[in-house]
């Protein structure tokens, strides 16, 4: 059965109490110790740590009215927040609760610019894979591979003469050279430019950007580049200062 006109002016009534108790909610909502922590540096994938009273699901929190990717209630008392992308600079911090701004904490958070990364130049030695006999032949000395798509590109310094392909790739702690049938590899000198990166024990590494992630510049590595006629695989076997010449005992030259 439908329901009888009181019935639906009863459901109205109903709604408009429930909408007068979410939005008027007398309750104290509040960020009452802050934020954890207040200073973070730029980046992705950054979260912070909000302290309240009353905290309930569906509440949003936004930075100078940018808003968090996600609010994540913990308890009442505290909530983590993925933070949107944000520039460097001081940040109020706003909670709201549903569309009403509740609490606010003025320049509570500060992003801080990342230093900046040294770029160095190293070349390497090692080989093309891959490679079409066509595209063989555009890798002379004096290619440049362009910076595009997120490459940091490069340059040819030497070449040698193409032989069957092989690839190496590690198995544990064991380093297996296989053959690729049917196709041939270019043996090569090339000079790259690439960015220095810290390890979790503090030492130092260079890494080359690709098309989707980046690669170490180090031997058994493979860098992707952005050759004439489209991506192009170098896998190292050497690698040196750019002053130096390549080592005799390069299996490839």
């Amino acid at each position: 059965m439908p329901p009888t006109i009181p019935e639906i002016i009863d459901l109205r009534e109903r709604n408009r109490a429930l909408s007068s108790v979410a939005f008027f909610d007398t309750r104290d909502f509040r960020m009452t110790g802050g934020i954890e922590p207040t200073r973070v540096y730029q980046g992705k994938n950054l979260r912070i740590i909000v302290n309240g009273r009353n905290l309930r699901p569906f509440m949003r929190v936004a930075f100078n009215t940018i808003q968090g990717r996600s609010f994540l209630l913990g308890s009442t008392t505290y909530a983590a927040i993925e933070l949107p992308d944000l520039e460097p600079g001081d940040y109020d911090v706003q909670l709201f609760d549903y569309m009403r701004q509740v609490s606010v904490l003025p320049k509570a958070l500060t992003v801080l610019p990342l230093a900046p990364v040294p770029t160095v130049e190293l070349e390497v030695a090692g080989a093309f894979t891959g490679l079409a006999p066509e595209v063989a032949g555009l890798m002379t000395k004096g290619l440049k591979f362009a910076a595009t798509g997120g490459s940091t590109g490069g340059e040819v310094v030497s070449v040698g003469t193409p032989s069957p392909a092989r690839l190496r790739l590690m198995a544990g702690y064991k380093t297996l050279e296989l053959p690729i049938p049917g196709t041939n590899e270019l043996p090569a000198r090339l000079r790259v430019k690439c960015y220095v990166e810290s390890n979790s024990d503090g030492t130092l590494r260079c890494m080359m950007s690709g098309p989707q992630t980046a690669a170490i510049v180090a031997p058994d590595s493979v860098l992707t580049l952005a050759g004439p006629r489209g991506w192009v695989s170098f896998q190292i076997d050497e690698v040196f200062e750019p002053s130096l010449q390549p080592p005799a005992s390069s299996p490839r030259q």
